[in-house]
C-alpha cells in the first residue's frame, strides 16, 4: 500500500495556484504566534520565557518586539506576493516563481533547522514542520507544477 501511495504522489498533477493557496495558509499559520504576541502580552510572554527562560530583560522584550514586527511583516510581504502572483498565467514564470520561493522559505528555515539541531532555543516543532512542507510543496510546485 505505501507503495501505491507513493506512485500515486509522486504522479499526481497540481496546479500551481493551488500549491501558491495552500502556501499561503501554511505561511499564515507559521506567523500566527508573531503576529498574536504583538496585541497579547500572554503570548509574548509564553514565547519569551520559552526562548530566554523566566527572567527576561527589559532590551530581550524590546529585541523580541522589534523581531516579532519585522519578521511578521516580510512574512505578510511574502504571501501578498504570492497571492499576487496568482493571476500570472505563464507556467515557466510561476514555476520559476515557487523556485525562488523554495528558496525564501529555505533561508527562513536554516536558522530553525541549525539552532534545533545544536540545542539552542528555536521556533516550536509545528512551525518548523510547517515550514519544510511549505518548502517541499513549493519545490514540488517548481518540478511538476501546472496551469
Amino acid at each position: 500500500n505505501l507503495i501505491s501511495f507513493m506512485y500515486f504522489f509522486l504522479n499526481l498533477s497540481m496546479r500551481i495556484k493551488t500549491i501558491f493557496i495552500i502556501v499561503s495558509i501554511l505561511l499564515l499559520f507559521q506567523v500566527a504566534p508573531l503576529i498574536l504576541s504583538l496585541f497579547s502580552v500572554d503570548i509574548k510572554t509564553m514565547l519569551l520565557v520559552d526562548t530566554f527562560g523566566s527572567e527576561v530583560s527589559n532590551d530581550a522584550i524590546l529585541m523580541f518586539e522589534t523581531f516579532a514586527f519585522v519578521l511578521s511583516s516580510v512574512i505578510i510581504g511574502v504571501i501578498c506576493l504570492i497571492l499576487g502572483s496568482l493571476s500570472i498565467r505563464d507556467l515557466s514564470a510561476l514555476r520559476r516563481l515557487s523556485f525562488l520561493l523554495f528558496v525564501i522559505m529555505g533561508f527562513l528555515a536554516l536558522p530553525d533547522l541549525i539552532f534545533g539541531i545544536s540545542g539552542k532555543p528555536t521556533a516550536p516543532i509545528p512551525v518548523i514542520i510547517a515550514n519544510l512542507l511549505t518548502m517541499g510543496i513549493l519545490l514540488y510546485g517548481a518540478k511538476r507544477g501546472n496551469i
